[in-house]
């Protein structure tokens, strides 16, 4: 194809016809300009194409982390909810209300003792992150709603790390002293089992007047309650956070289901 332009434009310099050669060699420049533009409108849309298949991937691995996140947010908010309701009671014991059941004092003490934190999934963002495709996502405001959930699930990361050195600090130290551990996971295996059963252990009156006595140990109830409280208002705001963007991803994906 390029020795029979070129034949062309011999032949016309050749005969000396100048206008006809300007004419056609401006004609083939545009041939060439419309062929580049048409090849650079393929590549784009190759690129444009297989932009969309990744951000569809990368929507999809979202939505996955995104609902694991909400069944973790929900069971952390029964959690910490539950150890809140005990750290109630075991303050109303330290406040002089009557302990009838030395198995429900154990019971308690052990669901607040008990440390299930929660943990966030984001493998997908931190991927996105590292490899620098989050410039991919083309809805702005989930791009901006994800950093902003990251931002505040480091600060629940921080909140529940300082909950943890608490429980180490003002109550596993004492109970782990003075109480009788094996004991109290005992009882309250069987309360969750549906038993209540009086405990046989003859230390029982002697161990929960030290540990009643103890202001430490005291103080650590009172903290749990607040932090816990804390966190359950954290927690269901990402909530919120989390079933927004999950919202978001359904409408983009929908979108790109309709293409």
């Amino acid at each position: 194809m390029i020795s029979f332009f070129r034949i062309i434009r011999q032949k016309l310099l050749q005969e000396n016809r100048i206008t006809r050669y300007l004419a056609y060699a401006i004609g083939e420049i545009f041939l060439v300009v419309i062929g580049i533009l048409i090849a650079l409108q393929v590549n784009n849309y190759r690129e444009a194409q297989q932009t969309k298949s990744r951000e569809t991937a990368f929507l999809h691995g979202l939505r996955s982390d995104l609902l694991l996140n909400l069944d973790e947010l929900h069971r952390s908010i029964d959690r910490y909810s539950r150890a809140g309701r005990s750290a109630e009671v075991m303050i109303s014991y330290f406040e002089g209300a009557p302990i009838t059941n030395t198995d429900s004092l154990n019971f308690h003490t052990m669901e607040v003792l008990y440390w299930d934190p929660f943990i966030r999934n984001n493998s997908t963002l931190r991927e996105m992150i590292s490899s620098g495709s989050l410039g991919i996502l083309s809805d702005d405001s989930l791009k901006n709603e994800l950093l902003r959930m990251e931002l505040s699930y480091d600060k629940i990361d921080g909140d529940q790390e300082h909950l943890r050195y608490d429980y180490q600090e003002y109550l596993y130290g004492p109970f782990f002293r003075t109480g009788d551990v094996g004991q109290a996971y005992n009882d309250y295996m069987a309360i969750l089992g549906g038993v209540e059963q009086a405990t046989k252990n003859t230390r029982n009156a002697d161990v929960i007047k030290v540990l009643l006595n103890d202001p430490a140990y005291k103080n650590g109830f009172f903290l749990c309650l607040l932090n816990a409280k804390n966190l359950i208002s954290n927690l269901e705001e990402m909530v919120i956070s989390t079933q927004r963007s999950l919202a978001r991803i359904d409408t983009q994906l929908n979108k790109t289901d309709t293409l």
